[in-house]
């Protein structure tokens, strides 16, 4: 792990690679839609669009945008929404879904709450109030809905969870519900008790790994600092996310990188490190071992960053491997390798899809606030130069230092 005397040294490089994402992101609009590309060869869509408004409001550029561009985007938002104030894109076909365990249902929640996002950061007007189930906007239903999912797969359901807290807040705030802030509670404290004393992460009635946990608990820590609520079991969530780390310093398995994964882990290893000492100096040197890890995932040739580069090959856990071991040779055995990491990455949906190597929008967004958070404690006042403005309503990219 690299030693945290020469973070210092990489502020000038955090805020030249803020430079060239930001371009990253304004060689993606296209002006005929007005709307943004998730990656050069595809056309520009709802999801993708969200991702590059965020990613620019993250590095507070949106002011780059000409008035025309902006109206433009705006538009090209809006005329997603439906009359029950869901947002669909107009190049959404069911066959272009690249996950078996995503239904239409979880696209319609994502895409609306990605849109009613973007629209707030471009400080556009509210779209159409949502007509969604009555029964999520009271406890008693707010609680049903949660508890309707298997939870076999925290990762997956834990998302639809944070997308309706989401629109309880967003309703709460630019739809003047004040009151739907107290359905926001009563579903932090059913979260609350489903968390693992042991771990530190969500917990529900069936055993997943701590990858899987850790995923999932992410999803819902942006409501507890909007509410002002403590975070339970702070140093568990710490102890788990450093269990988490690989040697090649992200999250992520044989993988040298994996977008939500990375963030996840450092998003949380962040808040948990605001609210206690705890393990200070590991989690400091576990965060700039993730910087540098990051950084490599940069592509300079256009300024963004991708979701992997490389992979780690295992010789210990071939064949030849198991025929050494058992001749006693085992010292003969190679020792892991990096080698190029092939094969395409996606968001779900195959107009969200480039190679694993090369810029996206989304990667990009994620690859910028992981390398933020991982700074927060050893940059605390690179806030004073405007170059990073997190999110006001709780969602991907909100955070408080």
């Amino acid at each position: 792990m690299k030693n945290n005397s020469s973070t210092v040294l990489d502020r000038p490089k955090l805020l030249t690679v803020r430079e060239k994402a930001i371009a990253y992101w304004l060689s993606l609009w296209d002006e005929t839609t007005g709307g943004f590309r998730f990656a050069l060869h595809q056309p520009a869509t709802l999801m993708a669009t969200a991702y590059s408004v965020l990613g620019l409001e993250f590095t507070s550029s949106l002011s780059l945008l000409s008035n025309v561009q902006r109206d433009a985007t705006i538009s090209f938002l809006i005329a997603g929404a439906q009359p029950d104030g869901s947002f669909c894109d107009p190049l959404f076909r069911a066959e272009d879904i690249l996950s078996k365990q995503h239904g239409l249902n979880y696209f319609q929640q994502e895409t609306t709450t990605m849109c009613q996002q973007a629209l707030d950061a471009l400080s556009a007007p509210p779209p159409p109030p949502r007509d969604w189930p009555a029964d999520w906007r009271t406890a008693d239903g707010l609680i049903r809905y949660f508890e309707s999912f298997s939870w076999q797969n925290p990762w997956l359901d834990s998302n639809p969870v944070m997308f309706t807290l989401s629109q309880l807040c967003h309703d709460a705030e630019r739809h003047q519900q004040p009151e739907l802030l107290e359905l926001v509670d009563v579903g932090l404290d059913w979260l609350d008790a489903h968390q693992s004393s042991e771990t530190g992460l969500w917990q529900g009635l069936h055993k997943v790994s701590l990858t899987n946990a850790m995923a999932a608990t992410f999803h819902f820590t942006f409501f507890y600092y909007y509410r002002r609520r403590p975070i339970q079991y702070v140093e568990q969530i710490i102890d788990s996310c450093l269990k988490l780390q690989q040697p090649h310093g992200l999250f992520s398995g044989s993988l040298v990188g994996q977008t939500c994964l990375d963030y996840d882990a450092l998003d949380l290893l962040a808040k948990a490190s605001l609210a206690t000492d705890y393990r200070s100096s590991d989690v400091q040197e576990a965060m700039m071992h993730a910087y540098d890890a990051l950084l490599g995932l940069h592509n300079p040739a256009d300024g963004g960053f991708a979701d992997c580069k490389e992979r780690l090959s295992d010789p210990s856990r071939g064949r030849k491997a198991k025929l050494l071991r058992k001749l006693g040779l085992s010292r003969f055995i190679p020792s892991p390798a990096r080698i190029p990491a092939r094969g395409t990455y996606h968001v779900c949906w195959r107009l969200l899809s480039c190679d694993t190597a090369q810029s996206n929008a989304f990667s990009t967004w994620f690859r910028l606030l992981g390398l933020r958070l991982a700074t927060q404690k050893q940059l605390p006042d690179i806030e004073s130069t405007d170059a990073f403005t997190f999110r006001r309503l709780p969602f991907l990219g909100y955070h408080t230092l």
